[in-house]
């Protein structure tokens, strides 16, 4: 079993769109569940979420916000059936075939140990042909530098040894991946079913942006500070 989990605050404007897209996979709904987990939302990031609400798709409120609060509250109610959880920013889409897909991946390197991993991603709204070079600029970097942006997929056998820190508003992924990386190997995925919103590079500018990334993710590396960016919507 696969398990999705969506952290959502104040997310009205796309978690629609994201949920439609998961119902319209193409993969046993057996084999697969999806938590969102709604964190102190001042919007109607809820009631969208609770249209969605199914027998394979949880949806879940708690009132303690920040990202990493709702992974790892995430974290503790997947199925004890789950054999890896897909972390998914609520602005970004996948494809009908993306879980078939992924498990074909899985399966070709079924020898390699991998615990933690990313997929490449591509634009949602600008398909201007800078927006895609900035994304695939993105994706060499995350296959290289063992990150992400947008999506994490983490073998749930090590749910139990790592934790998002709850301490932490940005970079928090990168800080999951390190403590995954003790137990296994990192893996990117590249695929055309993934797409996620340009909404940040749109609002903060796309060099802005890149250069306060990576401003960010060195003073992660070599500081471990306390971290954040402002919220776009």
């Amino acid at each position: 079993m696969i398990s999705i989990i969506i952290p959502a605050h104040n997310e009205e404007k796309y978690l629609h769109e994201t949920l439609s897209h998961i119902q319209n996979l193409v993969y046993p709904e057996d084999s697969f569940e999806v938590l969102v987990i709604e964190n102190g939302s001042t919007d109607n990031t809820l009631s969208v979420a609770k249209k969605f609400e199914s027998a394979h798709i949880k949806i879940f409120h708690t009132d303690a916000r920040g990202v990493s609060k709702a992974k790892n509250f995430g974290m503790r109610e997947v199925s004890p059936k789950s054999e890896w959880i897909i972390f998914l920013d609520a602005d970004t889409l996948i494809a009908p075939t993306f879980l078939k897909d992924l498990e074909a991946y899985f399966v070709k390197n079924k020898d390699k140990n991998f615990v933690i991993g990313t997929t490449s991603v591509k634009p949602l709204e600008n398909k201007d042909w800078y927006a895609m070079l900035w994304m695939r600029s993105y994706d060499f970097g995350h296959k290289y530098t063992k990150t992400s942006y947008a999506i994490q997929i983490m073998k749930t056998s090590v749910k139990d040894k790592v934790q998002f820190h709850e301490g932490m508003h940005v970079a928090e992924d990168l800080n999951l991946i390190q403590d995954c990386l003790i137990f296994g190997n990192f893996f990117y995925f590249d695929t055309d079913t993934v797409l996620t919103s340009t909404r940040r590079f749109e609002k903060i500018g796309w060099v802005t942006l890149f250069f306060k990334w990576n401003y960010m993710a060195l003073l992660w590396r070599y500081k471990r500070i306390k971290l954040e960016y402002p919220v776009i919507r």
